[in-house]
Order: structure tokens, then C-alpha cells, then sequence
């Protein structure tokens, strides 16, 4: 015959299996979803964004190179 608290341990430890592996399958399930990364969400570019050299707004306004 079992320990009293046996049961109780076994009980509990499967039932943090269950649920771990429930969780498990519903984010794999959503993840999984095409666009469901957190880059598909985002915008393309930064409006808050300082302009740095090499995003120059006006592109004729860099370096001539004459011919």
C-alpha cells in the first residue's frame, strides 16, 4: 500500500505536467500562426526615430562625384 501523502505527490506532479504541456501546445499552436511574430506588428521604420547620416531624407544633397 501507498505512503498517505504518496498519492497526493503524484497527483500533483502530474497535474503540473498537464497543464505545463497544455500551455505549451496552445502558444506553440499561436505562435505558429502565420504574422504572429512580434516583428510582423511592428511598424517598418521608427517615426520617433533620430535621422543619422546614413538615413539623409534628401539623397541629392550628399558628396558629388564628378565625372
Amino acid at each position: 500500500m501507498m505512503e498517505p501523502g504518496l498519492g497526493a505527490v503524484i497527483f500533483l506532479t502530474l497535474t503540473i505536467v498537464v497543464v505545463f504541456s497544455a500551455g505549451a501546445f496552445l502558444v506553440y499552436r499561436v505562435m505558429n500562426r502565420p504574422g504572429a511574430h512580434i516583428g510582423s506588428r511592428l511598424p517598418k521604420t521608427d517615426p520617433t526615430a533620430e535621422a543619422g547620416p546614413e538615413d539623409d531624407p534628401d539623397p541629392t544633397s550628399g558628396p558629388r562625384q564628378d565625372e
